[in-house]
Order: C-alpha cells, then structure tokens, then sequence
C-alpha cells in the first residue's frame, strides 16, 4: 500500500487505490485458503471435521470481505473493470489493514474521496 492510502486510512478516507490494494490482498488470501482447504480436507479431526474445514471457514470470511470492498466501487466502476484493476495492481495491503478498512465499513465510519 502507497503512503497517501496509509495517510488516507488513517484519516479513514477511502481512495479507489486503497480499496484496489486491499482486494489484491483478499485475492491472494483467498487462493491461498482455497488450496489449503483442498490440501488437508482428506484428514480427518474430529469424525465429521477435516483439517480442510478451518481453512473454508477462513476463506469464505475473505470471500465476505471482497465483496464488501467490492460493493463500494460498485457505483464507479463496473465489475468486469474492477477485476481488470485488481489483477494489474502491484501494491498490496497487509491483512491487518484490510480488516481495518472493513471495520470501518461496518461501522459506517469512513469518507469515499
């Protein structure tokens, strides 16, 4: 993430560039999920639960929080262009400020510029 989104989250003002740089994040987490969930699902813990589980449990939290990223440029962009500006970023949130960026968007607290 650049320093002018660092500065813009601080000051919980949402850029195009922040919410980009946060779902190339939620990307990444995604696949990374997804193939450890398939990695371990044969392994069973507990009866009913695979080690795989914990994995889907955290993946489809990711999936959660991309589509709310994804609500938000929804007005400016049409998906197919969100997709396209997603998979050409470069700069990557960390997972920590993804979460901060969704916890402000569940407490309405923040300013689209």
């Amino acid at each position: 993430m650049i320093k002018q989104d660092k500065e813009n989250l601080k000051n919980k003002k949402f850029t195009d560039s922040l919410l980009i740089s946060c779902l190339v994040t939620c990307e990444s987490v995604i696949s990374k999920k997804a193939y450890l969930e398939k990695k371990w699902s044969g392994y069973h813990v507990v009866s009913n639960q695979t080690a795989g589980d914990m994995y889907r449990y955290e993946r489809l939290e990711w999936m959660k929080y991309r589509e709310e990223l994804r609500s938000l440029l929804l007005p400016a962009y049409p998906m197919k262009t969100i997709i396209q500006m997603t998979k050409a970023c470069k700069d990557k949130a960390t997972q920590k400020e993804v979460k901060e960026v969704i916890s402000l968007i569940d407490k309405n607290d923040y300013e689209l510029v």
